[in-house]
């Protein structure tokens, strides 16, 4: 009798968690499409833009690293009401401000409130989830949070033309507020089933102790080659992708191919769907078939990579509906990166999943820190034409992209098979 009341309340548990998620990615990439704006309101040019943008990231990441300690020992429940608090305040002083400084610090308190949501979430479903849905959990959950990319695309392009963006952030910060003591009401304590690191066994047999320090847990994952081969596919795979997706595909199609902003959202919305798509059914692959996660890993980050050539002035893909399928797949491909976390996790015991969780998350989110504002500096170094950046400026920093993910793959085509 109470198997299907405590089933609802996990469907509902992680119904919750991921539409929470969905604004950790909707602010992470709400600047391509209100970049002009912010270029014009605020006098920004394509250094400090991307230092804007970047500025989400740098706080996100560094809270990575006591983040998974933390998670480890005090549980998601209060990390996932606290951080997202101080998201929404800084959602709401970068929809107010008046000033480069004012919107950087706004931007900067979203990136440390949103930096739990992700992990947190991950870490309840370890908890209160069979382990062999893992895999599928994390991928539906994470298809679901990729419609913050969805909505940070034609939508908020749609409002700003309507509302105006100040007043479509702010609203995006109320309701952020709110999800934060839904989430604490729905994580009431009562069905927790925390798991012990006997529920696997583990490559690592030294750490196979549940009572590990956080200078303990952090060491035993900074000292795997396997973490750092794995950290930099990440690294490079979210930090290209958000670099493109989440600031530099929006002025380019805008300025160099002439595209209006609905259009350039409408390409952007294209590859967010593709992302949404490939979660799911990467993960239902994996838990269904048992087929590894890094074979699947390389070949869709090697597709991925091959879907960045046109942008580099190679190839010509014809005009928007040339771009349009290219985007979708460009997402999909991307999407197959999210295997990652379950590939980390199988090569270290649960009871630091935490910690190995947050450690793979800082080296995405340091990716998206580093390369929104290296593509920035790239494209600044080139001389403006007619107010404008030229076409050569774009291609340098999107062959930058290639180029990296290039190296990265040759990096992790090397790593531990997944257990």
């Amino acid at each position: 009798m109470t198997e299907k009341p405590a089933g609802r309340k996990l469907v509902f548990i992680f119904s919750i968690l991921s539409i929470f998620y969905i604004f950790s990615i909707f602010y992470r990439v709400c600047n391509a499409v209100i970049a002009p704006n912010l270029i014009q309101e605020l006098n920004l040019n394509a250094e400090t833009l991307g230092l804007l943008g970047g500025a989400f990231f740098y706080s996100f990441a560094l809270v990575q690293i006591p983040m998974g300690p933390l998670l480890d020992r005090i549980g998601p429940r209060i990390i996932l009401t606290v951080f997202p608090l101080i998201g929404a305040s800084g959602a709401i002083l970068f929809a107010t401000a008046e000033s480069f400084s004012a919107a950087l610090m706004g931007r900067i308190l979203i990136g440390l409130g949103m930096s739990p949501l992700l992990m947190g979430s991950l870490k309840t479903f370890l908890l209160r989830f069979p382990l062999r849905h893992f895999s599928t959990l994390m991928g539906s959950f994470m298809a679901i949070g990729y419609l913050g990319n969805f909505l940070a695309a034609s939508p908020l392009a749609y409002l700003n033309a309507t509302l105006g963006w100040r007043k479509a952030i702010f609203l995006a910060g109320v309701i952020t507020a709110l999800f934060s003591f839904l989430v604490f009401w729905v994580l009431g304590e009562g069905n927790s089933r925390d798991r012990s690191s006997k529920d696997r066994s583990s490559p690592v047999p030294s750490a196979d102790k549940p009572d590990l320090g956080i200078v303990q847990s952090i060491r035993l994952v900074l000292k795997s080659l396997s973490f750092w081969q794995l950290g930099a596919s990440s690294f490079f795979r979210y930090g290209t992708f958000i670099g493109l997706q989440g600031l530099w595909l929006g002025p380019y199609f805008m300025e160099i191919k002439g595209y209006s902003p609905i259009q350039a959202g409408q390409l952007l919305t294209a590859m967010a769907v593709g992302m949404m798509a490939s979660g799911p059914l990467v993960g239902r692959l994996v838990d269904r078939t048992g087929y590894s996660k890094k074979k699947l890993i390389l070949a869709g980050l090697s597709l991925y990579s091959v879907c960045l050539l046109p942008l580099i002035g190679v190839l010509s893909m014809g005009g928007f509906y040339g771009y349009l399928p290219l985007f979708l797949l460009m997402g999909f491909f991307n999407g197959f990166g999210i295997l990652i976390f379950p590939h980390a996790t199988s090569l270290f015991p649960t009871s630091i999943s935490g910690t190995v969780l947050t450690l793979i998350n800082f080296c995405s989110m340091s990716g998206g820190a580093v390369f929104m504002p290296l593509m920035g500096k790239v494209i600044e170094s080139f001389p403006r034409e007619g107010g404008s950046y030229p076409a050569e400026a774009y291609h340098t920093s999107f062959l930058v992209c290639l180029l990296c993910m290039v190296a990265s793959l040759i990096f992790y085509a090397f790593s531990k098979k997944d257990a």
